[in-house]
């Protein structure tokens, strides 16, 4: 029988849930992925769940910025000096390999990306460490600038960057957002859209991808302020850490958090707590999520305190996100660069606003956690069942309708009661081919939520049965009291 990981890729490709661009070319580029009809309505449920849930839920302002932008902008964030990985050649094969995760893999201990180059040549050094493909020296020990460069226009010279995350386009449209939102701080500024890295080895999937989708949030707020939060309503809370002092995973309530001073301030422990219900209400265990505190080689040069959000997958911690208080950097860096005044003046007072990178979300890369988390093989009848068990307004069908069969009037009825489901702009399926166990096992696999099935009953009480994918429950349910009840189920 194929393991989970291995079914799980099977799936992933049999239903053409995403797949390499251009894959009919033999030249096509790796780390670009095209999304199917099953994935495309998946990403666009995370994307509405996203925006409905965090943004504004939690008074947030979205933005959509360019996705080109002046080679100042990227001058001035630091971006083309200190945006690169790590990289080695073979000296015989020329085979490139990203150097951490190549040293990380051969000596089994974790190394990070920015350490300097003797630090990764002293490694090297005393660990003997070759080419893994041909066992040669490597050479060309060097940084990587993973930005993708454009000429814009006809006229040589005027260099653009395709950006490599959204977030400078929130700090550089700052100020004019904020005059003309009439908000006071603190603010969020929000974001989904495309970025591009020129990424060194794009082997794993949609977790490493050169073209990619983020949904970024910033926060920019008053730094004398980042205690003047009222937390008195959610001190039991409990937000899940690995903090450098643990040896392992460990539950803190939001007072132990204030109390033994874990984070930089309370905005800072508000944020973490929204992040991990918005992560458990799109579909995640919590046993499955922790906030793993970095230390002070690994965080971001900007960053003044680190957590990583990551996700457990295939016994491996995935890093999601990051939670990064950038103090004032970004704006000082844009302000400088751009010779604007990017300050504020409230209260009586002019500051440069102080930014909480709350969470710069890799779309793709959710996408295929929160499937591969919630991809369960239950056995029914000696045998393997896949099954997708997405919440409700993720997943890419809520409802199925299936007449039991094509004749004696079951079809016009169930064609009926689709029309009807789908006036109330629920996201409905009709299926009438096959035997009704099979379509079941195609639609929990698919991840559609609920099937109503249509048999010879109805036509005569006006009833369906409502069979639910996680459960296989089954229940009798008048046509009239449907509105209401598959209301009641979407959650």
């Amino acid at each position: 029988m194929l393991q989970k990981k291995e079914k799980f890729q099977e799936f992933i490709s049999t239903k053409a849930i995403y797949f390499p661009s251009a894959e009919i070319y033999s030249n096509n580029f790796a780390g670009f992925y095209e999304y199917g009809p099953l994935g495309q309505k998946i990403k666009l449920n995370i994307i509405d769940f996203w925006r409905k849930e965090f943004v504004q839920k939690n008074d947030f302002l979205e933005i959509s910025g360019s996705l080109i932008l002046p080679k100042s902008v990227f001058e001035a964030s630091g971006h083309l000096k200190k945006f690169d990985d790590p990289i080695a050649s073979c000296s015989k094969c020329k085979q490139v390999f990203k150097l951490d995760k190549l040293l990380s893999e051969t000596t089994n201990q974790e190394v990070h990306e920015n350490l300097t180059i003797e630090d990764y040549e002293k490694i090297i050094r005393e660990n003997n460490i070759t080419c893994t493909l041909c066992n040669s020296p490597l050479e060309k020990i060097t940084r990587f600038n993973l930005m993708s460069s454009i000429n814009v226009g006809v006229t040589e010279g005027s260099t653009g960057y395709l950006r490599g995350e959204t977030c400078q386009s929130i700090f550089v449209d700052f100020l004019r957002v904020y005059k003309t939102s009439r908000k006071t701080l603190p603010i969020g500024i929000c974001q989904h859209g495309k970025v591009y890295r020129n990424e060194i080895s794009p082997r794993q999937g949609l977790l490493r991808c050169r073209e990619f989708e983020q949904l970024e949030c910033e926060l920019f707020f008053n730094p004398k302020k980042i205690d003047d939060v009222d937390l008195s309503n959610i001190l039991e809370n409990k937000i899940r850490f690995r903090l450098l002092k643990d040896t392992e995973e460990k539950e803190y309530s939001i007072k132990e958090i204030i109390d033994s001073k874990i984070v930089s301030g309370k905005l800072l422990v508000y944020y973490l707590d929204i992040l991990q219900k918005f992560l458990l209400g799109l579909g995640f265990s919590l046993k499955n999520i922790r906030f793993r505190e970095t230390d002070d080689k690994e965080k971001a040069f900007y960053s003044k305190q680190t957590f990583d959000l990551e996700i457990l997958s295939e016994n491996t911690w995935v890093e999601l996100f990051s939670f990064n208080y950038r103090t004032d950097y970004d704006l000082l860096c844009h302000s400088k660069g751009s010779k604007k005044d990017l300050s504020v003046s409230e209260d009586g007072d002019k500051f440069v606003p102080h930014v909480l990178e709350i969470a710069s979300i890799g779309l793709d890369r959710l996408f295929y956690l929160l499937l591969e988390n919630n991809f369960i093989i239950k056995e029914i009848n000696q045998e393997p069942r896949n099954i997708l068990s997405l919440k409700p307004k993720v997943a890419p069908y809520f409802v199925a309708v299936l007449p039991l069969v094509k004749k004696d009037g079951l079809l016009e009825k169930s064609q009926e009661i689709y029309s009807h489901l789908k006036n109330m702009s629920f996201d409905v399926f009709f299926d009438e081919k096959g035997s009704i166990g099979k379509r079941y096992a195609r639609l929990d696999e698919s991840g559609c939520c609920f099937c109503l099935t249509v048999d010879h009953q109805t036509l005569e009480d006006n009833t369906v049965t409502i069979r639910d994918r996680d459960t296989f429950e089954q229940k009798r349910v008048a046509i009239k009291d449907l509105k209401e009840k598959l209301f009641s189920f979407y959650k």
